[in-house]
């Protein structure tokens, strides 16, 4: 059946339509439905209903009746064009842009960013798979003064951590970006992280972190991992990455300790607009350093709020 032959079309959601995606033709069984998910979402025995309960459950209470001998016609839309967040970004294995480890060729026409919690995280999401283009007031992509720095998680398999401790030690790089960039007025670029636990495939923030509690405090300061790639992001910035490092003796085993001074000293006066620190797993800041203010400084001692990938 054609979408055009159907009352209503719909994105199908692993198990029911999804709320969020239909085409609805203005028939009057079509009238009818959402005439009853009105009446649903009214009824005190429903309060707090959501509407894509409510619309299947409507579909359900619709299955036999019929209007001038009609029954209402609902049709599936392609569920390899209109697809649900679960089946695009996690079975589908692309938790980066364009990263797909089933192999498939097609390219979807609507992919809706569900199955992961908070609007903090969804956007965080879209941004991380290049498919948000707002660049806000204070030209989230388009600064051409705005300066940047970023580092990478090595591969656990190739480093001294263990993978009992790979995603602690990678939270705590984070924390060193994240005060290094609060030294020299530098946005952090976010590198991939690490899953753990004896797995080594990448991952984004959100794999290990609440987005939105992470926003609540880091907001502004930092930068998914695919930014650089973003076409509003100007050949400038893209153009302008040097490579610099800590420099630690060969023979160190143990980590430093770096103070705010050392860091202004070292990379104070660089004036690339990214500057790439490497690894940072073996570097610590002092938190207690004079040059970092008292609120930053809490922010940096206080732990992250842990969470899943869908941030449930």
């Amino acid at each position: 059946m054609a979408v055009q032959d159907a009352d209503m079309a719909g994105l199908w959601d692993l198990v029911e339509f999804n709320s969020g995606f239909v085409i609805v033709r203005p028939s009057a069984l079509s009238l009818e439905l959402y005439r009853k998910m009105r009446q649903l979402t009214a009824t005190t025995s429903n309060r707090g209903i959501n509407d894509q309960e409510a619309l299947n459950k409507a579909l359900n209470m619709m299955k036999d009746h019929s209007e001038h001998g009609h029954v209402l016609r609902t049709k599936i839309l392609d569920k390899e064009q209109f697809i649900c967040g679960k089946n695009y970004f996690e079975r589908s294995g692309r938790l980066f842009p364009f990263d797909n480890s089933s192999g498939s060729s097609n390219k979807p026409v609507v992919v809706h960013n569900n199955y992961i919690v908070t609007k903090e995280a969804k956007i965080y999401r879209f941004r991380e798979h290049l498919m948000w283009l707002y660049d806000g007031d204070n030209q989230y992509y388009s600064s051409e003064t705005r300066n940047y720095l970023t580092y990478t998680n090595v591969n656990p398999r190739s480093s001294s951590a263990t993978a009992k401790n790979v995603v602690e030690r990678e939270l705590s790089a984070l924390k060193t970006a994240l005060a290094v960039g609060h030294l020299l007025n530098r946005v952090v670029i976010l590198p991939r992280f690490h899953r753990g636990d004896d797995d080594d495939r990448q991952c984004p923030l959100n794999f290990h972190v609440h987005i939105k509690t992470f926003d609540f405090v880091f907001l502004g300061l930092y930068r998914e991992s695919s930014f650089l790639r973003h076409p509003k992001v100007p050949d400038s910035v893209k153009q302008s990455v040097k490579d610099l490092q800590f420099r630690l003796h060969d023979n160190q085993s143990s980590d430093i300790l770096v103070s705010g001074t050392d860091v202004m000293r070292l990379f104070g006066k660089e004036n690339a607009k990214v500057i790439n620190l490497n690894d940072l797993q073996r570097v610590r800041i002092d938190a207690n350093d004079r040059l970092f203010d008292r609120e930053f400084s809490s922010k940096l001692q206080a732990p992250f709020r842990r969470s899943s990938y869908v941030q449930i």
